[in-house]
Parts: structure tokens; sequence; C-alpha cells
């Protein structure tokens, strides 16, 4: 990881919000040396001062779903703008899906990517290595070399095996070696060929549709198995109403069961996809508004335990093509948070924030999570309430611009982003050098 840059920094005003070491309330933070004080130190003047009653300090954000395309398609996206992108959306770390190329079914590939991370990252990167090789879901990758060389999870995602017996076998291997098992559901079967989410709209519009019923056959039988076996798993990026019922039933019975919604499914309906735009022809489909209402209440009352951003980065010669030939994915980490903020609106929203995207997907992960305490290592991030802007996917960090949120106006703003090395995001017209 690049950079050991630990300035000394004074925020003043702010309101410190982190649930889960009891913090909420307007008060003083001060960084030196990389940690975190609400004393101010009896030293120097502060290299930065960040003032503004409007401004709020939450636990650095861990993205559970982000696709990076080294190696395979620097045009697309590098790891340098991978991490800009995220550092600017308010991470300070990400969780890398394995569908690179070649994948990371292999030593090799990881160290790659660990190297390619130090030499151009200001944030924390966790990779996750393939279930399966080549994540084809026909033989489980080396689970126990791929735990050596250091991968946190092992998923398949954007894809998962319809072979049940080597799901259920690398599933009881991996966690065998302490790794994560992260399940993106989807039958492969039933969505072959489909493009959209399966309703009216898309007989209108002449498009093969992707059901619901290929996300929900997917969940029971990640629910089953975890069932079956006592396992914990991971469920990526659910997008229908009844997915959410099927968890909330699972976890009332007990079953270790987590899942998480992408942040464009909690804001955006299929409708986006009315005018053939290929930037809102995500993965999975975004489905109907009765759908996306599910998704906000299930995350609200507990049932889904994270967003994440589901950035897939395309070039665009990939993407400005006929609708049904143009690959599904949109890019998400400068907008997740915000996209939260906008379709969750309540009194609690950046407390909710800071569990659904700081606290628990650390957990998720098995990792410990960042907190505001005084004495901390320093990981954080300020986001400025008023300070209402247009996202211009073109002014983006990313060097792809497949969004379905491109001109939308978000009413709050990351104004700062303080990763393990330092400083790796500030936006100029909010922040003060001193």
């Amino acid at each position: 990881m690049i950079g050991d840059m630990h300035e000394s920094i004074d925020i003043i005003g702010a309101r410190l919000i982190d649930p889960h070491a009891g913090i909420d309330r307007i008060s003083d933070l001060y960084v030196r040396k990389g940690k975190l004080y609400h004393e101010k130190p009896t030293d120097e003047k502060a290299d930065k001062v960040i003032g503004g009653k409007n401004n709020i300090v939450l636990p650095g954000l861990l993205d559970l779903r982000a696709h990076s395309r080294i190696p395979g398609d620097a045009k697309a996206e590098t790891i340098a703008s991978l991490t800009q992108a995220a550092a600017k959306g308010g991470f300070t770390s990400i969780l890398t899906m394995p569908d690179t190329n070649p994948h990371c079914d292999n030593p090799a590939t990881i160290r790659y990517i660990q190297d390619r991370v130090n030499q151009a990252s200001k944030i924390k990167v966790y990779l996750s290595g393939s279930l399966t090789i080549e994540s084809k879901g026909e033989s489980m990758a080396p689970l126990g070399s791929l735990k050596d060389v250091g991968v946190v999870a092992v998923t398949d995602c954007p894809s998962t095996p319809q072979n049940n017996q080597i799901l259920l076998n690398a599933i009881k291997y991996a966690d065998m070696f302490g790794l994560v098992v992260i399940d993106f559901p989807q039958d492969g079967f039933l969505t072959n060929k489909t493009h959209v989410h399966e309703s009216a709209l898309s007989l209108k519009m002449g498009l093969t549709g992707n059901a619901r019923l290929a996300e929900e056959i997917a969940v029971q039988r990640s629910i089953l198995i975890s069932s079956y076996l006592g396992i914990a798993t991971h469920l990526s990026s659910l997008s229908s109403g009844s997915s959410v019922r099927l968890v909330k039933d699972a976890k009332k019975s007990g079953i270790k069961i987590t899942a998480d919604v992408s942040a464009n499914h909690l804001l955006l309906n299929q409708n986006e996809i009315s005018d053939y735009k290929t930037n809102a022809k995500t993965n999975p489909p975004l489905r109907e508004e009765e759908d996306r209402l599910a998704l906000v209440n299930g995350l609200m009352d507990g049932t889904l335990d994270a967003c994440n951003s589901s950035h897939q980065p395309y070039a665009e010669h990939h993407k400005n093509i006929e609708f049904d030939l143009a690959p599904s994915g949109a890019i998400g980490l400068e907008t997740a948070m915000l996209a939260f903020l906008e379709a969750t609106q309540s009194a609690a929203s950046y407390n909710l924030v800071a569990e659904k995207m700081s606290y628990n997907p650390h957990k998720i992960l098995r990792l410990n999570p960042p907190s505001l305490k005084s004495g901390n290592e320093a990981n954080f991030t300020i986001i400025n309430t008023n300070a209402p802007w247009v996202y211009i996917t073109q002014k983006g960090l990313s060097l792809s611009h497949n969004t379905p949120l491109n001109n939308y106006s978000f009413s709050n703003k990351v104004v700062f982003t303080y990763g393990e090395s330092g400083v790796a995001y500030e936006d100029n017209s909010h922040v003060k050098n001193v």
C-alpha cells in the first residue's frame, strides 16, 4: 500500500457517529500519527483543519463487492482508479471479486494483484478467491493455497456453482480454512440469455426476462445448505422482495445466514431501462418498485445486513452497443453510500450507514471494525450533509462511466476519507490546509 503520510488533522465541531461505541454527539476529533483523540493534544498546529457544523464523521466503510479489472482490462479500471473511486465514495476498504482474467483461483494471480495494490492503493484492499476453478462451478479451487496467500473470502460472484454437491463441499472446505463463503444467488439455467427483470416492461421491450424465481431458488438453496451444515454463508446482492422474506424467515429459525443489497437496487427500479439504457443493465437486474421498497425495508428492519456498491466497470465500447449484447453491470463506488442515504431518508440514516456499510461488513468478513473511540487507529470518512451536488460520471475517478446515476442530484457529499495509510481522499473546497 502506497504512502504512510499520517498528517495531523483537527476536525472541529462535527457530529461523530459510531453506534457500536455509543458515540453520537457534536464534538472535536483529532488525528495524530494515525490515531484518534477526543482531547486536543498539546503539540504544534495541525496540518489540516476541517470545520463545519454540517460535517458527520463515520467509521471507515468497507465495500463487500467491487469488481477489479486487473489483471484483464486496464482500460475499464486500474487498481489506482478503483481505489481512488472507492476513497471518494467514503470507503477505506474494499473486497474485490475474483472474476479477473485470469481468475483469482491460484496463488500467482493473487500475488500479482497484491503487488499492484501495494504500488497503487491508499486504502485497504481485501481479495476474494474463486470458489471453483475459473468460477465455472465444475471443480473446487485450491482453497487452502488461496487462504495461505491472504484471501479473506471465496466466491464465484457474479455466478454461483450450479452443482449442489460442489457447492456443499466447497462450503465445508472453506470453513475448514476459516474462509468466508459469499454466494451470488442465481440459478444459471433460469438466467441464461436473460437481460432484464421479467415483467410487463420486459415483454413490451422485447427482451428476455430474468424472473425473481431464478434468485429465490438459489437463496433458498443457500439457506438449506447453511442450515444442514451449520456453517454461516453470506448472500450477495439480493434484488427480490421474496428473497428478503426468505432470509427473514431463515434468521428467525436461527440459520446462520447474512445478506446484502446493492445501493443501486435500494434507489432505482426497472423503469431506468425503459429507454434501452445499457448503463442501467445491472446484475442482478433492477426489479419493480415493490421489490425496491422491500429491499429498503429489509435493510432498515435488520433482515439485510449490509449494502454494497456492486461496482462493475466496463469500458464504453462494451456498453455503448445494442441492449441485448451489452454486459450486465454498473459502477457504484463513488455513489453507493450517497444512494443509500437517498433511499433510506430518515433520522437514523447516518447510524444505518455506520452499521450497514462499516460495522456489519467487517463482521461478515471476520475483521475488526474501525471505531471512533479515542486511542483507536484513525479510519474514518466525513460527509457534509449540506453540500448538494450533481454526480457527473465523466468527472468521476473511475475509468469507466457505466452508471444509471449520471446527472443525479445528491444532497450529501463525501469530503474526506482517511484510511490506514493516511489521507485517501479530500475535497479541497471543504478542507483547510494550515
